[in-house]
C-alpha cells in the first residue's frame, strides 16, 4: 500500500535552485530597472547644475537647459525613427 493510495515509492527530491538561476533573475531585474535609475540620477544632476550655475550667473544656467533640450530633441528623433507609423 502506497502513501495514501499513491505510488509506493517516495517522490524524488528536487534539487534546490542554484546560483546561476539567481544571477539570471537578478540580471533580468537590473536590466529593467537600471535605465530608469540612471535617467533619474541624470535629471537630478541636471537640476543641481542649473541651480549652481544660476547662482554664479543667470546666463550660465542656460547651458544645462540647452543640453537638456538637445537630449530631449535627440531622444524624440530616435523614437520617431524607431517607431515609425505604418504607411510612411
Amino acid at each position: 500500500m502506497g502513501f495514501y493510495y499513491g505510488s509506493s515509492e517516495e517522490p524524488p527530491e528536487e534539487k534546490p535552485p542554484g546560483c546561476l538561476e539567481t544571477i539570471v533573475i537578478m540580471r533580468a531585474v537590473f536590466s529593467v530597472i537600471m535605465p530608469v535609475v540612471i535617467a533619474m540620477i541624470l535629471v537630478l544632476v541636471d537640476v543641481a547644475a542649473i541651480f549652481v550655475l544660476f547662482t554664479k550667473h543667470p546666463a550660465l544656467a542656460l547651458i544645462p537647459l540647452a543640453i537638456t533640450a538637445l537630449a530631449i530633441w535627440l531622444f524624440a528623433r530616435w523614437e520617431q525613427r524607431r517607431f515609425r507609423p505604418p504607411g510612411l
